[in-house]
């Protein structure tokens, strides 16, 4: 079926067309004009932002429709604006087992200004995409102070944002943001330690700011802990005074992140442990990573990254940079180890996207920054250089090539799309249920509605999007043995003598002759795999259940308490 657009995708594909070309034509003026590094981070932050306001524009829906992870990106800032935010996004009573600090800080803007889920992802990514490149460009200004000439501050905050999907952004910016500030992080901090300008107050500010980027996202601490430790195999720096930095350093980080780790770690004790979150596998998590041999910019850029940290080694941040880079390869190593011997795996893949794309072209910029000081010394060729450069920039960004896409074309007119009806009235017929957010809601699996209701459910409908604490099979075990109930009188007994916690409602789908619970049950290798639990429509009768609303699609109960 050939894409149709119509005139309101049209327009928004001109305003950003119109941007495009505001964006090269100030640019190339501003170079000879003003030259001032902040106006150059100015137009990137405003060209990122402004292109995706542009996007977005009469969407009623995420990107993708409100499909896969968007589902649990916004029913977490759905909490958060309502005020809960030390909830979970699907476990009311469990705190955050997710990283929580971008969605605390997104949360809180939404809560004031009374945003649901959708819009507040939609406000997350246009934050990230204004304030990325000013972070970036101040971070590595006040560490380099006069070392780095201020063109190349800006060249390698501007270079990051050369990436291989900007799709993947869109949907996790909290994502890209903590694997660039990582990358830097990590670097900044075996350089100091290689040159010896390791003092209180620095150790004071990594410690600090590795908390933050914990609780943004923890996960690229894994491999940057494998880097740490094997960048002192290259190092002069003595063994106890760098591992004792390393493990100050650490115990400050932990003391920051205590808001997130302190009640999960309670949370853990309390219950237990089953993490199913990072269980997702499929066969493509074994593909190498190797983008410097495919043909694109990315591609090209992601060369030049790999041959700087070939031929620039013994500088300390670029050695630093490619021990982040060998890193992700040994962590993918260790995870074949695990498949070979246990079938266990844990996110083979995962550094590479985002930490390895802000490895490359941050060692790429860095490259470009030390070539051209080395070797270009005629102000007309690094005019030349400035103008390709820049378009090739503006082209890459998110208002470049990308707007030329089919598949972004598509999602153009997806995102206007309205909510389907019938998740419309159910949404307005659970607001008109007193106190909702205070029951414990049995559902059939209905989780699009999270993202505009601060719901609380007995059981997340994605094994992979399931609380640790929470004990997921334990919980799927009660379902299972509820719908085998062989009359009213015994499933009532057993719902309200739930396991782990007290069931307060029913939602669920109608069908024929029964009411469908559907979940989303790992499948290893092969990622995930639809169950559905049937249970009888006559296990259910006003005798035990309180019929709320209903209506053609679905059926809301309240379970009566026990006399």
């Amino acid at each position: 079926m050939d894409l149709i657009l119509t005139g309101s995708e049209i327009w928004q594909i001109a305003a950003v067309k119109l941007l495009f070309y505001l964006f090269i034509g100030l640019g190339i003026l501003f170079y000879f004009k003003i030259k001032k590094p902040t106006v150059f981070i100015s137009l990137i932050a405003g060209f990122l932002g402004a292109t995706y306001l542009a996007l977005i524009y009469g969407s009623q829906l995420t990107w993708w429709g409100l499909q896969g992870d968007e589902i649990f990106v916004t029913a977490f800032l759905q909490k958060m604006a309502a005020g809960q935010f030390f909830s979970d996004f699907f476990y009311s009573s469990l705190p955050p087992f997710y990283h929580p600090l971008y969605f605390w800080l997104v949360g809180l803007l939404a809560f004031l200004f009374k945003l649901n889920g959708i819009s507040a992802a939609q406000l997350g990514v246009t934050l990230v995409l204004i304030l990325l490149p000013f972070i970036v460009y101040v971070w590595q200004k006040t560490h380099w102070q006069t070392k780095l000439a201020e063109w190349q501050i800006v060249l390698n905050s501007a270079l990051i944002f050369v990436v291989a999907d900007w799709t993947a952004i869109i949907l996790k910016p909290y994502e890209f943001l903590s694997a660039v500030l990582v990358v830097f992080w990590t670097a900044f901090l075996l350089t100091d330690l290689e040159n010896k300008k390791i003092d209180l107050g620095k150790v004071i500010f990594y410690g600090f700011t590795g908390g933050l980027l914990f609780m943004t996202y923890y996960f690229w601490f894994l491999p940057v802990a494998i880097a740490l430790t094997v960048f002192k195999l290259f190092s002069k720096v003595n063994t106890k005074r760098y591992f004792s930095v390393l493990t100050i350093v650490g115990i400050l980080a932990i003391i920051v992140s205590s808001p997130f780790l302190l009640p999960l770690i309670a949370s853990y004790i309390s219950f237990g442990s089953e993490n199913w979150s990072q269980a997702y596998f499929i066969p493509e998590f074994l593909d190498l990573y190797l983008p410097f041999f495919e043909f694109s910019i990315f591609g090209l850029v992601s060369l030049v990254g790999l041959l700087t940290m070939i031929f620039y080694w013994s500088k300390p941040f670029i050695k630093s940079l490619a021990t982040i880079f060998g890193a992700m390869y040994l962590w993918q190593f260790i995870n074949l180890l695990t498949i070979i011997f246990w079938q266990v795996t844990f996110l083979p893949a995962k550094p590479f996207l985002f930490l390895g794309g802000a490895v490359l072209t941050i060692s790429a910029a860095y490259g470009i920054g030390f070539f051209i000081n080395e070797k270009i010394k005629s102000e007309k060729i690094r005019i030349g250089l400035f103008i390709l450069g820049w378009l090739v920039l503006a082209n890459q960004l998110l208002g470049g090539s990308f707007v030329d896409q089919p598949d972004t074309q598509k999602q153009l007119v997806t995102m206007k799309q309205p909510l389907r009806g019938e998740f419309v009235n159910l949404i307005n017929n659970l607001k008109d249920v007193e106190n909702i957010q205070d029951l414990t809601i049995l559902s059939s699996g209905i989780p699009q509605i999270s993202a505009y209701l601060p719901l609380d459910f007995y059981i997340s409908y994605n094994i992979h999007f399931s609380h640790p604490a929470a004990n997921f099979s334990e919980r799927h075990l009660f379902i299972s043995e509820l719908a085998s109930s062989v009359d009213s009188d015994s499933f009532y007994q057993k719902l309200i003598n739930s396991p782990i916690d007290k069931v307060d409602a029913l939602l669920f789908f109608k069908a024929e002759e029964y009411y469908p619970v559907i979940f989303g049950i790992d499948n290893y290798p092969s990622g995930v795999s639809e169950e559905e639990i049937k249970i009888s429509k006559n296990l259910i009768n006003e005798q035990y259940f309180v019929t709320v609303f209903e209506d053609e699609h679905f059926v809301f109960f309240k379970i009566k308490e026990p006399r």
